[in-house]
């Protein structure tokens, strides 16, 4: 799996960030990159060939368009409504599961009024309807298991389900120094010397000085990268900022990252999902890579579903 996601993703983050900021839009030395030369890889993965396409052709299920009208709905029935109409694997956490400390209330009542709209992107505003119900400050999202099928609730019990992702960030460290001191050839001096016999002991270069720009160390631009993907991935998430989310930590030019599936797709989306369906986004004040529908799909199937599930 290239990182070239990655790449657009941290690029567009760094603009964001630093256009925020009130800065220009010229990346640091430490976070100076571009999309079109980026070829770093990621090293490991827990996906094999088999998982990868299970879980592709699940997104392909909640690709397809449903319309949805319904007052006072018990959330537990739209939800399965969703599953029933697309034949999608999904796995909501309810309050009452035995697993779980936090969870959905299955009886919370939810209206909503969509026509033609993704199955996915239904159920992404289901889930922002219950967040704002329960009103309790729980951030809910969606997320793929590690056998192919998909959980959504409260972000701190989809915690619960990390894996280790090892990213090389070896062209996204990498800097072009800049040798601004360098000496001038003044082509005037050389051609009087020559002239005048060759006799002269001038030389033709003058120093220019030694204004080179300090580069910062490895270790700095990684920990400026790092500062970066926490700041505006999922920030009350990691470890390092006092979350219990997620980890980062740089090691011979690559970032071990221990996540749940949600901030790992944040920060390089999913290999097996076309580049174009997955789009940086401001959601809720934050960037976030969002995964959108497969249109062609979409397109050609149609769901004639009542208005009640």
């Amino acid at each position: 799996m290239t990182l070239k996601l990655l790449a657009r993703t941290l690029t567009s983050l760094t603009c964001a960030a630093l256009t925020g900021a009130g800065l220009p839009m010229i990346a640091t030395a430490a976070i100076a990159m571009s999309s079109t030369s980026l070829t770093a890889q990621v090293s490991t993965s827990s996906d094999d060939t088999e998982s990868r396409k299970t879980k592709r052709d699940l997104l392909i299920k909640l690709s397809k368009p449903i319309t949805v009208d319904v007052e006072n709905q018990p959330i537990a029935d739209l939800f399965d409504f969703i599953a029933d109409v697309t034949g999608a694997e999904l796995e909501p956490i309810y309050l009452n599961d035995n697993i779980s400390s936090d969870g959905i209330d299955p009886e919370t009542e939810i209206t909503i009024k969509v026509t033609e709209v993704a199955a996915l992107t239904v159920l992404e505003r289901i889930l922002a309807r219950a967040q704002r119900s329960a009103g309790l400050g729980q951030e809910y999202t969606w997320q793929f298991t590690g056998y192919g099928t998909i959980e959504f609730g409260p972000k701190t019990e989809l915690n619960r389900n990390k894996r280790l992702e090892l990213y090389e960030v070896a062209d996204l460290l990498y800097v072009v120094p800049d040798f601004a001191g360098a000496p001038e050839f003044d082509l005037q001096s050389a051609v009087q010397a020559a002239g005048g016999g060759g006799g002269g002991t001038s030389s033709p270069f003058s120093s220019g000085g030694n204004n080179d720009t300090d580069i910062k160390t490895l270790e700095e631009r990684a920990q400026e990268l790092s500062d970066l993907i926490t700041s505006v991935v999922e920030p009350d998430q990691w470890a390092e900022l006092g979350g219990d989310g997620a980890t980062i930590r740089y090691y011979n030019k690559s970032f071990i990252i221990t996540a749940p599936d949600y901030i790992h797709r944040q920060i390089v989306g999913y290999d097996f999902w076309p580049s174009k369906l997955q789009q940086v986004r401001k959601v809720d004040g934050r960037q976030t890579t969002v995964i959108k529908p497969y249109t062609k799909t979409s397109t050609k199937t149609r769901s004639n579903t009542s208005s009640k599930p």
